[in-house]
């Protein structure tokens, strides 16, 4: 109960983290190192060892002990209507008109590629999507096998399909508008 209404961040996932969170207060007053902030070097490496834990994982916890969890809507300054420290976070994602742009493209594409399909003849269009779609592609061998032809034939099967679709996709592109004429 303690170690989880102790912070809004969860911690003392691991075991040494839980062990860490109960004894270091006691550790440091045995070893004298009370002060607030970062231990000395030596003071991190006598812990480390008297809890049996990490040197790092000591720092770790005794930074997360000695701060406080503060709120990302107080504002910079303590002024009201000063920007707030959730202002100053930057969204690494694109903004939502690129991300719309983008996704609406995908679509236009998608759909693009399933009208081009129709040039296609119903073995050819199984071929190319077994061969160039599907995540794992379809070996040559299992697709010669299926229709009863050699995986040669199936290969130029594929590249005849391939570039049909091609050619579609461009008539459509242009008659969209989407390249030049």
């Amino acid at each position: 109960y303690v170690l989880r209404s102790w912070s809004m961040v969860k911690l003392g996932t691991t075991s040494a983290q839980k062990k860490l969170f109960f004894n270091l207060r006691k550790a440091k007053a045995r070893i004298g190192a009370i002060e607030e902030g970062d231990l000395r070097p030596e003071n991190v490496r006598q812990l480390a060892e008297d809890l049996s834990v990490s040197e790092q994982e000591v720092v770790e916890m005794n930074r997360r002990l000695a701060g406080s969890d503060a709120s990302l809507n107080v504002t910079v300054g303590g002024e009201e209507g000063s920007a707030s420290w959730q202002d100053w976070l930057e969204d690494e994602d694109a903004d939502q008109a690129s991300a719309y742009a983008e996704r609406d493209e995908f679509e236009a594409r998608q759909a693009m590629l399933m009208e081009a399909m129709d040039v296609l003849n119903e073995r050819e269009r199984d071929i190319l999507t077994e061969r160039r779609l599907a995540e794992p592609a379809v070996t040559l061998e299992e697709l010669s096998e299926k229709y009863g032809v050699s995986r040669e034939r199936i290969r130029q099967i594929e590249v005849r399909a391939f570039e049909k679709l091609q050619e579609r996709m461009r008539e459509i592109a242009k008659t969209k508008g989407m390249i030049p004429a």
